[in-house]
């Protein structure tokens, strides 16, 4: 099972952690493809064109969509987030990834974590 360091889809609220993180690494994946540094510094705009860019990482991987959805949301563009982390639960292929707060969790875990906590502020805005 590959391993790698992730951002959490919602750092802030499915990892209430206070460890400092290490050096941000995409193991098992070419360097930025999931857009860590750039999701890191709030670059929303390098990490979703990384993230877009089908030559360094597969558009179905789910590690990839589950930072999209990261992206999409801290964009504003919470339908595009919720598809990203639904497409990334959907997928036949979880990985296991470190979040930003040390915790090992699979890509299908986070994407229904975000999901779980999103979709119903999404909702409620709607209204």
């Amino acid at each position: 099972m590959k391993k790698l360091v992730l951002l959490a889809a919602a750092t802030a609220a499915l990892c209430a952690c206070t460890s400092t993180p290490g050096p941000m690494v995409e193991a098992g994946y070419p360097a930025g493809s999931l857009a860590l540094a750039a999701i890191e510094r709030g670059d929303w705009a390098t990490a979703e064109r990384l993230l877009t860019d089908d030559r360094r990482i597969a558009a179905d991987d789910p590690a990839r969509l589950v930072n999209l959805g990261r992206v999409y949301m801290a964009t504003g563009r919470q339908a595009q987030a919720l598809d990203a982390w639904r497409r990334a639960l959907a997928s036949p292929h979880p990985v296991e990834v470190e979040t930003l707060g040390g915790r090992l969790v699979m890509t299908d875990q986070l994407a229904r974590e975000a999901l779980a906590f999103y979709e119903a502020s999404v909702q409620t805005a709607a209204r």
